[in-house]
């Protein structure tokens, strides 16, 4: 009887760390939704030191706004990923929280030029009809995004999966598919019309802080 009720104790356990990986996998993230002239305040807040120009990106209206030296200077209309938020590597979700520029790639590269890998192919899609093309390249400029909070978008989380924005490859970057944006319809990746990211990657130095919510 004993060995019995041990057995599905035991069992009982199992099934319960098992479905609190699960959810602990898959939940959707929770962040602050930030308003953008209280962004420099929110960094300071988490012990960060606010960058001039900072981003905030929100998932939810599908808009990005540049905020310099405390002040919104420019706002952009977006896309993000058409699965959510979501921090897991091979979810193709886009990551929540603060992030930071590393990277800048793609200077002098005409509009619509086409990246493989990062590097520039060299060539350039030419726009279509929205019927006529159906292929979204990463063109034109990337912005390389490094997550910030460990556990969140940094590293592994609790469980050991993969969350990190780096390892997952998520760029602000332009797109061959400029109709679809202002509604979600990335693979996790921010998408922004080719004068656009050419502007923003003009604006903001490497480094900039980029604040992700929804």
């Amino acid at each position: 009887m004993a060995t019995n009720m041990a057995t599905k104790i035991v069992k009982l356990l199992i099934i319960l760390l098992f479905s609190l990986h699960t959810v602990g996998c898959y939940a959707k993230p929770k962040v602050a939704c930030v308003a953008p002239d209280k962004l420099p305040q929110h960094i300071s807040s988490l012990g960060i030191k606010p960058t001039s120009h900072m981003i905030l990106v929100d998932a939810k209206k599908q808009k990005m706004s540049v905020i310099h030296n405390g002040k919104i200077e420019k706002e952009y209309t977006i896309s993000t990923s058409h699965r959510g938020l979501g921090q897991y590597v091979n979810t193709f979700q886009t990551p929540v929280g603060l992030h930071r520029i590393n990277e800048k790639i793609g200077k002098g590269v005409p509009r619509y030029g086409i990246f493989n890998r990062r590097q520039f192919i060299g060539s350039a899609w030419k726009p279509r009809p929205r019927d006529k093309h159906r292929k979204d390249y990463i063109s034109t400029r990337i912005l390389r995004l490094e997550g910030l909070q460990p556990g969140l978008n940094k590293g592994q989380d609790f469980w050991g999966r993969t969350v990190d924005t780096e390892t997952r490859a998520v760029y602000i970057h332009g797109t061959t598919m400029e109709w679809k944006l202002g509604r979600p319809s990335t693979k996790g990746c921010v998408h922004m019309s080719a004068d656009d990211v050419i502007h923003l990657f003009e604006e903001v130095p490497e480094g900039t802080l980029v604040w992700i919510q929804g």
